[in-house]
């Protein structure tokens, strides 16, 4: 797995090429999914770029296509370079606490993987993935206790997490003698956890008491 920061401005350039490839003349209007992630990348360029300043920021929105690629595009790259630049302390502000920069490189990586999922489904293509989904399936594992914080309910132990990468490689993560266990596709696990696919549609098992209510809180 490559460095967040690398991979990150990579996965940025991969979603101008899938856009421009298949997203001019008659088809669906994708503005919309670029509007919502300039938001986003504003959001990270405010938490690293004016921490004192975090906030929610304004909707936007495009009146065409290139109008909005370039204007995302913009604030993305903005973004990714001053996470790059960023000392590794102090943690910078964002949605759920804060989080060191190469974090929030993983946290802006995972939004950059759903929004790019909604925009190849929007086109009825399929999504060029590679070993940076790792860092998405990083932060997948890392937030797992959402999912218990949003029905208010202590989350259990760590689970074994066992993901089997584009490349073939097996990523892990938690306690080998975990006695809840995730195992399948990575890529499979990435759509699972930014809410792209059910479980149902995917190559994931759930073993043990605590993964199976886990899934069920997740997707509920």
């Amino acid at each position: 797995m490559a460095d967040v920061f690398t991979d990150l401005q990579a996965e940025t350039e991969e979603l101008v090429k899938l856009a421009e490839r298949h997203g001019y003349g008659p088809g669906p209007d994708l503005t919309g999914h670029f509007a919502r992630l300039t938001s986003t990348a504003r959001l990270v360029r405010l938490s690293a770029e004016n921490p004192g300043s975090f906030g929610v920021t304004p909707q936007v929105s495009y009146d065409s296509l290139d109008e909005a690629i370039v204007s995302w595009l913009i604030e993305q790259r903005k973004a990714n370079a001053l996470l790059a630049a960023a000392p590794p302390e102090p943690a910078l502000p964002w949605r759920d606490g804060p989080l060191r920069p190469s974090v929030l490189a993983a946290a802006a990586l995972t939004e950059l993987f759903a929004g790019g999922q909604d925009i190849a489904d929007a086109l009825g293509v399929r999504a060029r993935r590679d070993d940076a989904i790792g860092h998405v399936a990083y932060y997948g594992v890392r937030t797992r206790d959402r999912a218990y914080r949003r029905h208010r309910l202590t989350p259990p132990g760590p689970f074994r997490f066992e993901l089997r990468a584009p490349s073939g490689t097996l990523w892990t993560f938690g306690p080998e003698d975990a006695a809840g266990r995730v195992a399948g596709s990575a890529e499979d696990f990435c759509l699972l956890v930014t809410g792209r696919r059910r479980a149902e549609d995917l190559a994931l098992t759930f073993i043990g008491e605590h993964p199976v209510e886990w899934l069920e809180l997740l997707e509920s």
